[in-house]
């Protein structure tokens, strides 16, 4: 988890949107990460953990419950 919240929060202070993933599960370490970064409100797009055990029709239904926001992050229309 904390390479991905170092390349968002890079991405992010150059410039470019970013729409960091992580499981619930990691929300604390992740968040302790962005912040020793200096981007302490940097908002991850969380889903539940875990997501190892989940079918394929679980995996695509996480992703459909997540475009959305995701979409909009990278698209730079919404804050977050």
């Amino acid at each position: 988890m904390s390479c991905s919240v170092h390349d968002v929060v890079r991405f992010e202070k150059s410039g470019l949107p970013t729409a960091g993933i992580g499981t619930d599960g990691f929300m604390d370490e992740a968040e302790e990460q962005a912040r020793l970064l200096g981007m302490p409100d940097y908002q991850m797009v969380w889903l539940p953990h875990p997501v190892a055990t989940l079918d394929d029709e679980g995996i695509y239904a996480l992703a459909r419950k997540s475009a959305a926001e995701i979409v909009a992050r990278l698209t730079g229309q919404t804050e977050g």
